[in-house]
Formats: C-alpha cells, structure tokens, sequence
C-alpha cells in the first residue's frame, strides 16, 4: 500500500470517530446563522411595521400578514431543528460498552444530519414566504383614498362632483373620465357636500 493510499486510510479511520464532533459543528454554524438570520428579519419587520400594507385591498393585507408570521414560524423552527442538531437531546441512555456508544454515535450522526436537511427545508421556506409577502406588499392594488364631493360655485354658475385634483390654478372637479377644469381666480366658493342632490 503506497503512504498516500496509507494516508487517506487513517484519515478515514479517524473520520469514524470524529463524525459527531464534525456534524455538531456543522450544525453550530447553521444554527448561529439562523438565529442572526431570524433576529435581523423580525428587527426589519418590526421596525419596518405597517408601512404600506394599510393602504392594501383587502384581503392583501391579511395575506401579508399570514406569509410573514408563517415565515417567522418556519425560521424559528428552523433555528431549533439546528439547535437540536447542534446540541443533541438529553436521553437517559445508559452507554456501558462500546458498541452501544458506536450505535448511539451512528444514530446521533444521522439525527444531526436530519435535522440539518431540515432546518435548510424550513429556511427556504421561510424565506421564500417573506419573499412572497414583500412582493404582495409592493405589487397588490391599493384602495383609493375617498374624494370629497364639493359643490364648486364661481361667478353666476355653480358644479357639483368629486374634487379630483387642485393643481396649477385650477380646480378638476367631476369624475375620473369626465371632469371639468375650473380656474381658482374666479372661484367665489367651495363647500364639502355629502352628495350633489343636496
């Protein structure tokens, strides 16, 4: 057997014992970079709060909502399947020989893994929520905020309808396709009706 082939054969045989240690401390890193991923998405969220989701046709808003405590939960339950992983279970497992530790050992190694695919699952998950969520908040349709009716007079006449805009001298009053454009130098006044029958 030539020293490489010897080499990597040693390296292998430590490899069976040290399996845990190196699974653990995969899990350590998984874990810590959940638990900074969760802290600095909640802080987003939280201070970022009800910025436009308000302004949402409903049910957006509730929709949002929904995606974002689901993404929570899943990277929260994703930090505790790393954290599991990272830390094992206390058992009351009695390990008096060393085949039961060589069992327990594969096991425990298994568990690790597992918990490690896991918690990667919940993390895309999560993400792929909040993702869901920010896009929601950015592109549902909004309501429209409610435009007074006014009864506008000006001179010897007098309209009624939506005000539409008050810009560049003028006043647009009427609906969205038919409005008429009122300049403000000759308003004499403007009053705020409940509806134009009135």
């Amino acid at each position: 057997m030539s020293a490489e082939r010897l080499w990597w054969a040693q390296r292998a045989q430590q490899l069976r014992y040290t399996q845990l240690d190196v699974a653990r401390r995969q899990a350590e890193t998984w874990r810590t970079g959940l638990a900074g991923l969760t802290t600095l998405l909640g802080a987003v969220l939280i201070i970022k709060g009800r910025d436009n989701v308000n302004s949402l046709v409903k049910p957006y808003p509730w929709v949002v909502l929904t995606l974002f405590l689901v993404a929570a939960a899943t990277l929260v339950l994703a930090t505790l399947s790393a954290i599991r992983a990272a830390s094992g279970v206390p058992g009351d497992e009695c390990l008096l020989t060393g085949e039961d530790l060589a069992r327990w050992t594969e096991r425990e190694v298994r568990q690790v893994y597992r918990s490690i695919t896991a918690a990667r699952h919940m993390t895309v998950c999560g993400l792929c929520a909040i993702a869901l969520g920010i896009a929601l908040a950015w592109l549902a349709p909004t309501v429209r905020p409610n435009q007074p009716v006014v009864r506008v007079t000006w001179g010897s006449e007098h309209l009624c309808g939506k005000l539409l805009t008050i810009s560049d001298g003028s006043l647009r009053v009427g609906q969205r396709d038919r409005y008429y454009i009122i300049p403000l130098s000759s308003v004499v006044r403007v009053e705020v009706v409940p509806a134009c029958n009135v």
